[in-house]
Parts: C-alpha cells; structure tokens; sequence
C-alpha cells in the first residue's frame, strides 16, 4: 500500500511517498481503508523527532474513511462501515490502524467529506481545553493564542453554544486576524500588541488564556492573567524554550498553569477521549461547527502541507486525500 513515511528526521524534504505492507488489525483494533487524514502541527512535530515515532515511521493521527477489518474482540463496527479515527500514528498512509474505542461512525452526511478526517483532534480537544482543562465560567474572558488555526477556528465557534462570552484572540497577520473574526471572536489582535491591546478592554485582566505558540508570547501572557486567571498549554509550535514562572510568582499572582495533550490523555484516560469524540461528530454532522477545511493536498504533496505549518500560515483545518 501506498503511504507517506519518515525516513530519518528532518525538515518536510524527508516526506515521501512509499509501498509498504498493509497493517492488520490486532485484538480490539480495526483498520480503516483511508479517504483522508488530517494534518496536524503533531505531525510535524513528531517528523523533526520532537515527539512520538522512530523513523522509518508512517505519521498522521487521525483519518476517516472505511472499516477495511475488525480485531478479535471488536463488537461495535463491522467491515465497510464509514467511521474517522484517531490513530496515534500511522494515518497517512492507505490503510490504518485504530483503536476500538477510538474509532467512531460517522452518520451519511458526513461520509466521504474532507471535514470528517478533523474531527477527532480539533473539535474534542476544544471541549477538553473549555470544559475540563480550564472549566471556564460563563462570565470569564478567553483569550486565545493563534485564534485562525484549527483549534481556533473551532473555539470562536463554539463558545456561545456553551453560553460563554464571545473569545479574544491572536493571529500572525492581518488576513488571519480577519479570517479569525469571522468565525466568533469579540476581536483579534496581532502578536505583537496582544498585551497591550486586551488590557484596554480588560484592565484587571484575562481569566483563561489558551496558548499552543509557546515562547515569548506565553512568557508575556502570564503577566496578562487576572486573578485566579489560568494558562494553558496545549502545544509549542513556536518551538522556542518552554517558559513559565516559578511557582512563587504564581502563588503571589493566584494564578495557575495548566498543560493538556490530547495524545497523552488519550493514553491515560481513554473514557475521556471517546466522550469528547462521539460529541464532536454530532457537533459537526448538525452543522454547528464548521471545521474550515482551507486546503486538501494530494498525498503525494504531504510535504507542502507540512512547509504551511512551519511557516505558520495554515488557516482553518488541512488535510490530505488518498
């Protein structure tokens, strides 16, 4: 079967396309006969051997598609049946492997849409981020790092059905400061200002920062926090040092520092990822939550997709057909 594979590690160059043996699933997996999978700054993150995966290896995390075979012990999916996937590896490729409990049915208007290989990182880990990890209140103020990525993208819109006012955000530049504030948010300022903008509207500051950049835009956030305020750290795309104050200072501020990765969590508590997935498709399937699928690269072209990410212009969900 056809896949993408990394090699070694490195920069997009070392992505390409390659014949390898079809996996077969194992006891409660399922292999899926791949439509499309999503891509995600995971990927690139485990492609630079920032993260899981030794080369050679398949990357991707998560797919839609076709239940091609079920494992021993399988009892809700049966073969030919339209499900995504979150795979933990291994998505870009033909034909997947996935776990049971993370594979979910996709219902007909979903089946065979670019949009459903991204349901099952971006929309569960918003409802994660808002609902469990920072439990932010009704009357709490969201700020918002990199406000038209996918994350972003999915946030803006799903605040007010959760009865929450409307996001701050940040954005690299003024098209996507514009394409974020079309999908939900109060306002979106450029990096360079954030601060300096949302105390205007917030002098005694931000209650609930959500950050994936990482660097000199969290270490700058952390000042930004009101009291009982709390940052999150859901990714480092910056891949600049981690930075955080010292505990001291957060105990003299009455701040808190939370992290969250959907891949971990995954690993841990997978109860938890499946409640959020199985919401996430009924989420997007009634169209209260558009992913914005801005681009869909052939596999071959895999590497460009991964070049948007490291130049930070990716708006919206990307994704790669098979």
């Amino acid at each position: 079967m056809r896949a993408v594979v990394v090699p070694r590690f490195g920069g997009p160059e070392v992505l390409a396309v390659s014949d390898i043996p079809e996996p077969h699933p194992g006891p409660g997996e399922v292999s899926v006969s791949v439509e499309f999978a999503g891509v995600n700054y995971t990927d690139v993150r485990n492609r630079m051997g920032h993260g899981l995966g030794v080369p050679p290896f398949v990357p991707g995390v998560e797919v839609s598609g076709t239940v091609r075979e079920v494992g021993s012990g399988v009892t809700s999916l049966s073969p030919g049946q339209q499900v995504a996937a979150f795979t933990r590896g291994h998505g870009y490729a033909e034909v997947a492997l996935a776990r049971e409990i993370f594979t979910v049915p996709l219902p007909d208007s979903l089946a065979g849409r670019p949009e459903a290989a991204g349901i099952l990182v971006t929309v569960p880990t918003v409802l994660m981020l808002l609902t469990q990890v920072a439990r932010v209140r009704p009357d709490e103020l969201v700020l918002l790092h990199a406000a038209a990525g996918g994350v972003g993208t999915v946030a803006g819109q799903l605040a007010p059905r959760l009865g929450l006012r409307p996001f701050l955000g940040t954005a690299g530049d003024a098209r996507k400061a514009e394409y974020a504030g079309r999908h939900g948010y109060a306002a979106v300022y450029g990096y360079a200002d954030f601060d300096t903008r949302a105390r205007e509207i917030a002098p005694g500051g931000v209650d609930v920062i959500l950050d994936p950049v990482g660097g000199d835009l969290r270490a700058r956030s952390f000042g930004l926090l009101a009291p009982f305020g709390r940052l999150v750290s859901y990714s480092n795309i910056s891949a600049e040092p981690e930075v955080a104050p010292d505990a001291e200072w957060m105990r003299a501020r009455c701040v808190g520092y939370l992290g969250f990765s959907g891949g971990q969590l995954s690993a841990r508590a997978p109860g938890l990822q499946r409640a959020a997935m199985e919401q996430a498709v009924e989420l997007v399937a009634s169209g209260a939550i558009d992913l914005g699928v801005s681009a869909v690269f052939p596999l071959k072209e895999a590497a460009d997709a991964h070049r948007v990410f490291e130049a930070r212009a990716a708006r919206g969900k990307l994704v790669l057909a098979l």
